[in-house]
């Protein structure tokens, strides 16, 4: 009699492992079975794989996100880094309150529904323009060509910086990313200091410039809310920067991407989503469910805590895996079928509690317009045979290198 395998662990449940990349749900599918609070002794947390498990810890206002807070483990050296103590300067995505609802109490308005409608045109408009360059082509690439360049420019316009500077903000952005990784390349250690160093000079020239002529754009009120207020320093108004910058662009992206390619995977859908516009925004919710431009989200335990019978220990992570709560039958009918028509779309896709994503109604207004504007156009659209589809190697991000398609 052969023994059973050992459940997928470590490494093994992020996108460094090739069949996690490509196939997440055979081995999430397996541990929600098997192990749905598996304790990963390899990067030192517990990984969680059922939706109500996962949304009752993102949800959780008692826990944290600041690495700071944890024990010495893989995941807290990845996203510290080897910097000396006190040098660590985190974004609000890495605060707890009370600075972290200071923080986000000065950017909300920028991204409140309201904002959010007045720029809708804006986004129409340049969604067009990044088609139109394309329009002659029988092949591109919609990450290259249509889903990166999109928020960027978009969310370079609401911080009021140079859109032509869009080419280093990718680069500067796709090194940032490799934050998440845990056993990043001395190569890509390297890169990420250098693009944190880049963006910290680029975002202090830009505040030292506001400071002598305001505008309308964001950073010029975040000026005004520090001077007015001395609510924020020199090195938060740049960390905010850096943060809405990188991540009001690399998950949109990935939300545009995954987006495509799962209409374009499931031609029956697509059709229904052509015959009645209006199921748009019901679709962007089913892409967010179905397939997530974020894999999963970290919690800290500041005291014992239980979650689903498992006894927490102060200072643990949890990870919550956030396509595993997607996928969970106990929540959703036949989880693995993408149907824009879904009733119960419900998902953790911009997480929970304190920390529910700030850009989520940007990301939804870029991906409602984007997605449908582009099979508008192209009414051939398919995938290209000659080119494989690329997922990204960037653990904590679940998105797309290059989805080539064909037009004609």
């Amino acid at each position: 009699m052969s023994q059973k395998q050992p459940v997928p662990t470590g490494l093994q449940l992020t996108a460094l492992d090739p069949v996690f990349r490509e196939r997440p749900n055979e081995y999430l599918d397996r541990l929600r079975a098997e192990d749905p609070i598996h304790r990963d002794a390899e990067l030192e947390r517990l990984f969680l794989t059922r939706f109500e498990d996962a949304k009752a810890v993102v949800s959780n206002r008692s826990l944290s996100v600041d690495p700071r807070k944890a024990p010495d483990t893989a995941l807290r050296r990845a996203i510290i880094g080897n910097v000396p103590p006190g040098a660590f300067g985190p974004s609000m995505l890495r605060l707890d309150d009370p600075d972290h609802q200071r923080l986000r109490g000065l950017v909300t308005q920028a991204f409140n529904q309201r904002a959010v409608d007045a720029v809708r045109p804006r986004i129409r408009a340049i969604a067009e323009q990044l088609l139109d360059a394309v329009t002659d082509k029988a092949s591109f690439d919609v990450i290259t060509d249509y889903a990166a360049p999109l928020p960027i420019i978009v969310i370079a316009e609401v911080l009021g910086v140079d859109a032509g500077d869009l080419a280093q903000f990718k680069r500067w952005s796709d090194a940032l990313s490799q934050n998440f990784n845990p056993v990043r390349t001395p190569e890509q250690s390297a890169e990420l200091v250098a693009a944190q160093q880049n963006l910290n000079d680029y975002f202090g020239r830009v505040v030292d410039a506001r400071r002598g002529r305001r505008g309308s754009d964001l950073i010029s009120a975040l000026v005004s809310a520090e001077e007015a207020g001395n609510r924020l320093t020199q090195r938060e108004i740049v960390i905010t920067c850096n943060l809405l910058l990188v991540a009001g662009n690399l998950t949109t992206t990935d939300l545009i991407g995954n987006g495509v390619l799962a209409l374009l995977k499931h031609p029956d859908q697509l059709a229904k989503l052509r015959a009645s516009p209006e199921f748009v925004p019901n679709a962007v919710e089913e892409i967010l469910r179905y397939d997530p431009p974020v894999a999963s989200a970290l919690r800290i335990a500041l005291e014992p805590f239980e979650i689903g019978g498992m006894e927490v220990r102060a200072g643990e992570g949890m990870t919550a895996s956030l396509i595993a709560a997607g996928h969970d039958p106990a929540r959703h009918a036949d989880p693995h079928r993408f149907d824009v028509e879904r009733t119960d779309t419900s998902h953790l896709a911009f997480g929970g509690g304190a920390h529910y994503c700030l850009g989520a109604p940007l990301a939804r207004a870029e991906a409602q317009i984007a997605i449908p504007l582009m099979f508008e156009r192209f009414v051939d659209l398919r995938l290209d045979p000659q080119h494989p589809i690329q997922h990204k190697r960037v653990p904590g991000f679940n998105g797309l290198t290059a989805l080539w398609v064909l037009t004609a």
